[in-house]
């Protein structure tokens, strides 16, 4: 359940690689928007309904000081697995308009643990210096610096927004596609396994033609199937809509299902 909130965001996580500072034209999502979905914990055979979470956009000056957006996820366990392990977990990125991420930040309650998390990104000259201050029960763990060369640096929430921006239709079943993430204290290399076109159910009484992308990643522990460790399916229109998102953990798996949205830009 610690992982819940991680595999939302990590989902998406290996959909891009690009130039240093990775610009693009956003074509499909705006300030506005906002999505919600559904929760669900496996354990065992069955999934069990676990919480719900948010994806938010709003206008917003990036922590570089230009014009951008502010990107945001909240989550909240309720019913039976609230009552064995609690979560309430807030994540904030702000990113340029051509998504480029300046700043993130997590504040995170799961179970007895209490986490807060501040990254920063710098770039010149081709390079992206990262630092990240990563504090656990009120113990700094983490107040290092990194640089990234070669490709796009990204947090576990601005890489959502970023992805949703891709061609998927230039891709074929097979292709993968490499970038990097932060999570916690790590840097962490991933690969995108394209696996096609899939339709998909959501929690709105909706089926929607999706894209179906594998994730692949060989350094982190979390994840049970390292070369399945986790599936997500956006909608194939310009909206690019997380539909569904699947991760497999070492306790169990994890689901969340799209239930409703606003304000979309197509």
């Amino acid at each position: 359940m610690k992982r819940i909130i991680s595999g939302v965001a990590f989902l998406m996580a290996t959909i891009a690689a690009a130039s240093a500072q990775c610009p693009v034209d956003n074509r499909h999502f705006r300030a506005g928007e906002e999505l919600s979905y559904d929760l669900y914990f496996k354990y065992g055979i069955l999934y069990t309904k676990a919480g719900r979470a948010g994806l938010s956009v709003k206008a917003a000056q990036g922590g570089g000081g230009a014009d951008g957006y502010q990107v945001s996820l909240t989550a909240m366990s309720t019913g039976i697995v609230h009552s064995f392990f609690s979560i309430a977990d807030t994540l904030t990125a702000h990113i340029d308009r051509d998504l480029v991420p300046r700043t993130f930040s997590k504040a995170a309650h799961e179970g007895d643990d209490h986490t807060t998390e501040r990254t920063t990104y710098t770039y010149q000259n081709g390079t992206t210096a990262v630092k990240n201050l990563y504090i656990r029960n009120g113990i700094v763990r983490a107040d290092t610096t990194f640089y990234s060369t070669g490709g796009c640096t990204f947090d576990m929430l601005s890489i959502i927004y970023y992805a949703r921006t891709l061609n998927f239709d230039g891709m074929k079943q097979g292709d993968a596609v490499p970038v990097a993430c932060v999570s916690g204290r790590n840097k962490v290399d991933m690969a995108l396994l394209y696996q096609g076109k899939e339709q998909m159910e959501a929690n709105d009484g909706r089926t929607y033609n999706c894209h179906r992308l594998a994730l692949a990643t060989y350094e982190n522990d979390a994840f049970s199937d390292r070369d399945h460790a986790m599936q997500i399916f956006i909608t194939a229109d310009e909206n690019r809509v997380p539909v569904r998102i699947d991760s497999k953990l070492k306790v169990g798996a994890t689901r969340a299902i799209l239930k409703g949205y606003a304000g979309l830009r197509h």
